[in-house]
């Protein structure tokens, strides 16, 4: 069947790359909200792992430019007494790297002679690894026997190494009080800001991965008022809700959280008696209408969820049997105060010039890019996601890799938009190949990016000059930190195993998020490992898992509509949210946790998506990582149960 040309859906079941042509033209996140309604939260199984030495707060900044490997160089040259300190930053920023094998053997080569202060450094990297590792529990019984480097350069990094770890093994009152700590060394406004926001962060993240923020657990102000914070930032009930916000700043009066309230516990979206009619414009006949149809049962779910006094009337226009300029001004006439769609590129193209002479939300970005005053842009587009997956990339210290995306326009949008990204951070493609999406054997193609086809070769030469066969393990590159590997489910599933195949099973590897499909089943287990930019909603465990029961219990009656599972209903549930937020308020101060991501708008009207970050685990189901930077692989991935 012969695809539409102009609407994406990321996980589709079994429509994968159908949509990727159709929408061409998925950190943790609270829970959706909406107007005098209620997200949800429902905890993961398992305390999630932060990853040490990835994050903002009092932990010193590495020199600029500065690598493991010539911090090692540099202890080699440096005098006896000052090797041991190079040798520990070297560990460290090899753990940075995601590269903990080598952070290892860095240590292992330590003088048996080492300073009080750099023996707690050696402690604390010990422990760091075991966290990165996925053991939180051993990695904090390590912690809490390593004593309070106080008074010395090595305090800082101990503090934030015990809050991050403290949090991941369920001990949220001995992280806060590890970043109370902390912030007593801080010598400015900005330093503390950001060790508040980095706790904030790791509150949610424990909170989310299941690990209780019971206020009553400590006897100090400051830290029930952190706890209580971090809960109520975490559940739906208390988002939205101003009430909420001052009944907290009444019980914690001149608490350090007071600045992040307006973040942890977001305003109401404008209540919905502004916006009396909703023209919603959609091609419900046609090559699309069942992808409209998804977009409309989602939109509505999301419109159910408003109390009946709040909720807009809702009107359809069929652009399938209509001309988009006689919808537009069809929907004016009849008094409509707001527009969402139309749905597919060349629709949102005759939009944008026909006008509608009200705000409309376009589901799907214009071809020109730019588009009028009070014309807003929504859509689910991979070149976002290779962006965000550069973005992650470089916040986690990852800046040299190799990329391996599949022949075709599809594949060139997307390397166009992640290099483009990875290279105005400082990053580097240090080789780039491509694959056939049709094909079955990646090999020459992995080979060739990892350089292990040099080993083969060299393998080759010594054969020839030995006259027989020899004992011999390929060597992929060592300079690399991560492989950016895009494409769809069914390509991604055969190229994850054949790169651990080929020796590259320890470096991060990333994908857009059409290579995770929801109906894999099984066969998802192949991409174990794999790291994705993710929608909350189509991720167990996430924030939006009471909202998706919901969705499901309403779906019992029909256990043949899966359409609610997919992104394009999640898609649809936000456009209604932002119709309500950006008819109530300015653009600037829009900022929803959706269920496709934690969306604001930019300066070109167009909405910026945020995704969850999610890794594939053992079971093949996608795993909520911490919201800040990817780490190393560890050698066992927990399994959901």
């Amino acid at each position: 069947m012969q695809s539409p040309p102009a609407i994406r859906s990321a996980f589709l079941p079994g429509l994968a790359a159908t949509l990727c042509t159709l929408l061409a033209a998925c950190a943790t996140f609270p829970p959706a909200s909406f107007p005098g309604g209620e997200g949800g939260n429902a905890p993961a199984q398992r305390p999630a792992t932060a990853t040490p030495g990835q994050r903002t707060g009092a932990v010193p900044a590495q020199p600029s430019g500065a690598s493991a490997s010539a911090l090692e160089a540099d202890a080699r040259r440096a005098a006896p007494g000052d090797q041991a300190t190079l040798q520990l930053r070297a560990a460290r920023a090899w753990l940075q790297s995601g590269r903990p094998q080598e952070a290892n053997r860095v240590l292992a080569a330590l003088p048996p002679k080492l300073t009080p202060v750099q023996a707690i450094d050696r402690r604390v990297l010990e422990a760091d690894l075991l966290l990165a590792a996925g053991d939180a529990q051993q990695a904090w019984q390590k912690m809490s026997l390593i004593p309070a480097p106080t008074g010395t350069p090595a305090e800082a990094q101990y503090l934030d190494s015990r809050m991050h770890i403290a949090l991941a093994a369920g001990r949220p009152v001995e992280g806060v009080r590890a970043e109370i700590a902390a912030e007593r060394l801080s010598s400015d406004a900005a330093s503390r800001s950001r060790l508040r926001a980095d706790l904030l962060k790791g509150l949610r993240n424990a909170r989310q991965a299941g690990v209780k923020l019971e206020a009553e657990a400590s006897p100090d102000s400051v830290v029930k008022g952190w706890l209580e914070l971090g809960a109520l930032s975490s559940t739906g009930a208390s988002v939205g809700s101003a009430a909420t916000a001052a009944r907290w700043r009444a019980q914690y009066p001149g608490h350090p959280a007071t600045d992040l309230l307006a973040e942890a516990l977001p305003a109401p979206l404008p209540v919905a008696s502004r916006l009396h009619r909703v023209a919603l414009a959609l091609p419900l006949t046609g090559p699309a209408a069942g992808f409209a149809q998804i977009v409309h049962n989602g939109f509505n779910f999301a419109l159910q969820q408003l109390p009946p006094e709040g909720r807009p009337e809702v009107r359809l226009y069929d652009t399938g049997t209509m001309a988009v300029g006689d919808a537009l001004r069809q929907a004016r006439a009849e008094g409509a105060d707001f527009i969402v769609g139309p749905l597919t590129r060349p629709e949102v193209d005759a939009a944008a010039t026909a006008g509608a002479g009200i705000p409309m939300l376009a589901l799907n970005y214009t071809t020109a890019g730019r588009a009028p005053g009070g014309f807003y842009q929504f859509a689910l587009n991979p070149e976002d996601e290779a962006r965000a997956v550069a973005r992650r990339m470089l916040a986690s210290g990852q800046r040299r890799g190799v990329t391996l995306v599949p022949t075709g326009e599809w594949g060139a949008r997307v390397f166009a938009a992640f290099a483009q990204e990875l290279q105005a951070g400082g990053g580097l493609i240090v080789a780039q190949g491509s694959y056939d999406p049709n094909g079955h054997d990646f090999g020459p193609q992995i080979r060739a990016v990892l350089a292990t086809d040099q080993s083969y070769a060299r393998r080759q030469r010594l054969q020839a000059i030995a006259g027989g066969k020899l004992e011999f393990e390929p060597r992929a590159r060592a300079d690399l930190d991560f492989v950016f590997a895009p494409g769809q489910a069914a390509s991604v599933r055969l190229l994850r195993p054949q790169l651990r195949f080929q020796y590259a099973g320890n470096v991060p590897v990333y994908a857009t998020a059409d290579a995770f499909a929801v109906d894999g089943g099984v066969a998802n287990q192949d991409l174990e490992g794999l790291v994705i930019p993710a929608m909350p909603w189509l991720v167990p465990g996430s924030t939006a898992q009471s909202l998706h029961d919901v969705a499901q219990a309403e779906a019992g009656g029909a256990p043949d509509d899966t359409s609610w599972q997919t992104g394009l209903y999640a898609f649809g549930y936000d456009a209604c949210q932002l119709a309500l937020a950006l008819s109530g308020t300015s653009r600037t101060d829009v900022r929803i946790a959706g269920l496709t991501g934690l969306l604001s708008v930019d300066a070109d009207g167009r909405i910026r998506r945020e995704p969850l970050w999610a890794r594939v685990a053992r079971n093949g189901q996608p795993q909520v990582l911490p919201n800040g930077a990817v780490g190393p692989i560890p050698t066992g991935l927990p399994t959901a149960e």
